[in-house]
């Protein structure tokens, strides 16, 4: 049935989407102030790499737990209440850390507050934002208004990262004070202004099947959930998916970390005093806004991914992934080959090309094909074991560069293995894909086993 949506449905449903949007850039002011202002916070807190790594460690550690409680939240409470908590953690904890007392003896001060508490709210902020939207885009539309709105987390930190790296002339704490600042700013519409659901369904103005929320029965029916699940946790191409999925979170976690870091030394090598330079406001700010394209290649990469997926026949979906892990696993072993030798302007395209190559097929996993292998009754515990993965490798990665410290070739090697995990688990996928549909005598059907069907 052809859906159709008034213009004043339309302008509604597109600004609750705006505004849960620009809230959700203020989890990005809150977790990349850190990313940005690393380099003085280690040399004015005295924290060593390692430290420093094992602090986002247990940040990632904490935000699985917040991820999980997210969940049950959301069914229980509603997405808008986990929004203003998530938000009031991540506001707190920011600004609480700008003004913790600076020497050795705070930093079990600063872990708890930023790393323990922090990252849990921030565990629960996509979870909820996901939750509210829901509510109000009618299903016809939910696969393509969820695409854009999965955009927000790039365009949040590309935006951040060019709206703090400026004050990183006047200290850290001051760009953790104006993160907290924008955080309180951009929740404020969503907490006066944004219900949990519409009081009137907006599939009441189309001419078509209504949104997902339902106030009076669960979202989720689990029929037989047990069997299910016991057919889910033994199917190969679930385990693919999550090592697929762990990987390329990982090297994008570790990017997204530590890509201003690592251009600030290859802008520096040349310099007659290296350290002064590498601690410079010029290097840190050139540095800091030329990563921010890193992100910004990454949402293009989500919609080219997205249309690709829409355009090729079934038994390519697969292809998308190995289309784009191959030159991401070239980029790395090239990285690997270069160190900090290579000229600036070309590292900085390198990363860009990273995280073009990473966000697309990343999105993908989780917003398709989670749901694909969990059919109905299971997606949302295939999204949940691929999220744990996800976080396990990102701690991986982080306490590996802990140990590595600056070696970048060293870095890169071992990020250069990680990416051909991913490819050789992308090429899986699509292996599996061909072979559904010669079994099943080459009709056009789902390529992947639906369990919520069976």
């Amino acid at each position: 049935m052809t859906t159709k949506m008034s213009f004043g449905a339309w302008v509604k449903l597109c600004c609750v989407l705006v505004l849960l949007c620009c809230c959700y850039f203020g989890k990005y002011f809150c977790s990349s102030d850190m990313y940005i202002a690393n380099t003085l916070f280690v040399e004015e807190e005295g924290f060593t790499a390692k430290t420093l790594s094992s602090m986002f460690a247990l940040g990632y550690f904490a935000s699985i737990f917040g991820k999980l409680a997210a969940g049950a939240l959301c069914d229980a409470i509603g997405g808008r209440f986990v929004i203003i908590l998530s938000a009031s953690g991540y506001v707190g904890c920011t600004f609480l850390l700008s003004i913790v007392p600076s020497g050795p003896e705070h930093h079990l001060q600063i872990f708890l507050v930023w790393a323990g508490i922090g990252f849990f709210a921030l565990g629960l902020a996509w979870v909820a934002i996901v939750a509210v939207a829901t509510n109000w885009i009618p299903r016809p539309y939910l696969g393509r208004l969820m695409g854009l709105v999965s955009m927000a987390p790039q365009l949040g930190d590309a935006i951040a990262r060019l709206t703090l790296a400026p004050l990183l002339d006047f200290g850290w704490r001051a760009v953790f004070r104006a993160a907290s600042l924008w955080g309180l700013g951009l929740l404020a519409p969503v907490a006066l202004f944004i219900p949990n659901a519409p009081a009137s369904s907006l599939a009441e103005q189309t001419e078509g099947p209504s949104t997902p929320y339902s106030p009076t029965t669960p979202v989720e029916k689990f029929d037989n959930y047990l069997s299910k699940l016991r057919i889910l946790v033994v199917n190969p191409f679930l385990w693919f998916l999550c090592l697929l999925s762990g990987s390329l979170y990982g090297t994008r976690t570790l990017f997204l970390l530590y890509s201003t870091s690592f251009l600030t030394q290859v802008y520096c090598q040349d310099a007659d005093d290296f350290d002064h330079c590498v601690h410079s406001g010029k290097a840190m700010r050139a540095t800091a806004m030329a990563s921010s394209g890193y992100t910004i290649l990454g949402c293009f990469s989500v919609l080219i991914v997205g249309m690709m997926r829409d355009k090729l026949p079934n038994r390519h979906r697969g292809a998308i992934l190995t289309v784009f892990c191959a030159p991401l696993f070239g980029c790395l072993a090239y990285l690997m080959t270069m160190g900090l030798s290579l000229p600036y302007n070309l590292a900085v395209v390198m990363v860009w090309l990273i995280g073009f190559c990473l966000f697309g097929p990343y999105k993908i996993l989780g917003a398709v094909f989670a749901v694909d292998v969990g059919g109905k009754e299971l997606k949302s515990t295939c999204t949940g074991l691929m999220g744990v993965s996800d976080n396990l490798f990102a701690i991986l990665m982080l306490l590996g560069k802990g140990y590595i410290g600056d070696d970048w070739g060293k870095m890169f090697s071992v990020l250069a293995g990680l990416s051909f995990i991913s490819l050789g688990s992308a090429a899986a996928v699509w292996r599996r894909d061909l072979n559904i549909i010669r079994k099943a005598g080459g009709h056009r059907q789902n390529s992947l086993a639906l369990l919520g069907n069976h």
